[in-house]
C-alpha cells in the first residue's frame, strides 16, 4: 500500500496543478454542503423488512449505517479479497448482513483490480493488483428470493458503466426503489457512457439530485411520492 503521506501529498499537488482535478473538489464541497459528507444513507420509506445493496462495500460504513438507521438486511459484494474477508469478519455476527466476495456484473468472469485500498478498480492501470471475482447480476439477483431492492448504493470504481446497462437492459433496474451512484471519470468516454445510461435511467427513475462525478440519488418513479423524499 503507498504510504499515506506520500497519497496526500500527491492528491494536493495535483489538485494544485490540475484544473479538472480543482472542479471535481469544488463538487465534493458543494456536495458535502448541501447533502452531508460521506456516502449518502437518506432514502424514504425504508424500515426493518426492507433489502439493500452494497456495491463496492469496502470496509463496510455504508453497510454499518444502513443497519443502524434502518434494521434493514443488507446484500454486500466487495470482490477484493482483503477487504471481503474483512467484511465476512465484521458482520460474521449480524444475520441481517450477507456478505458476498464477488462484484456484479453484467456477465461472469474475473478482475483484476488495482490494489489502492478504497481506489481498488479494474480500470485504473499501474502498481500492485489482485485478482477478485464477477458474477452476473442477472444470474445472482433471482437466487436471492426478492420481491424489490429498496435501495442500491453503487461505487464500484468505473464498473458502473458495465453493470447499469446490465440492470437496465435486463429489467433488473425496475426492481430498485432507490439508487445512489458515484460515477467516476477515468477516460475520455465516460462521460458520454453517463450521459447514456442517466437518460436510460429517466424511463424508470427520476433524478432526485445530481452532483456530477461525485454523488447522484435516483428513486423510481412508480415509488415518487411527497412522503418518501
Amino acid at each position: 500500500m503507498e504510504n499515506p503521506l506520500t497519497k496526500a501529498i500527491k492528491k494536493h499537488w495535483r489538485i494544485l496543478t490540475d484544473p479538472k482535478a480543482r472542479q471535481e473538489r469544488q463538487r465534493v464541497r458543494k456536495f458535502n454542503r448541501e447533502q452531508g459528507r460521506g456516502t449518502p444513507t437518506r432514502y424514504g420509506g425504508l424500515s426493518a423488512e426492507s433489502v439493500v445493496f452494497d456495491l463496492g462495500g469496502y470496509q463496510g460504513e455504508w453497510t454499518s449505517d444502513m443497519r443502524a438507521l434502518y434494521d434493514c438486511k443488507v446484500h454486500v459484494f466487495e470482490p477484493h479479497p482483503t477487504f471481503a474477508a474483512a467484511l465476512q469478519a465484521r458482520f460474521a455476527d449480524d444475520p441481517k448482513v450477507v456478505c458476498h466476495d464477488f462484484a456484479l456484473g453484467s456477465a461472469d468472469g474475473t478482475l483484476e483490480l488495482s490494489d489502492t485500498e478504497d481506489a481498488s478498480s479494474a480500470f485504473v492501470a499501474g502498481g500492485p493488483h489482485v485478482t477478485g471475482q464477477v458474477r452476473a447480476a442477472e444470474a445472482v439477483i433471482p437466487t436471492l428470493g426478492l420481491n424489490r431492492i429498496s435501495a442500491m448504493k453503487i461505487n464500484i470504481e468505473g464498473g458502473e458503466y458495465d453493470i447499469l446497462p446490465h440492470l437496465i437492459a435486463t429489467g433488473l433496474i425496475r426492481e430498485i426503489d432507490w439508487l445512489s451512484i458515484q460515477f467516476h471519470d477515468y477516460s475520455s468516454g465516460d462521460h458520454a457512457r453517463r450521459d447514456n445510461i442517466r437518460a436510460a435511467l429517466e424511463n424508470t427513475h427520476r433524478c432526485i439530485w445530481n452532483y456530477p462525478f461525485v454523488w447522484e440519488q435516483w428513486q423510481r418513479q412508480d415509488r415518487t411520492s411527497k412522503h418518501d423524499i
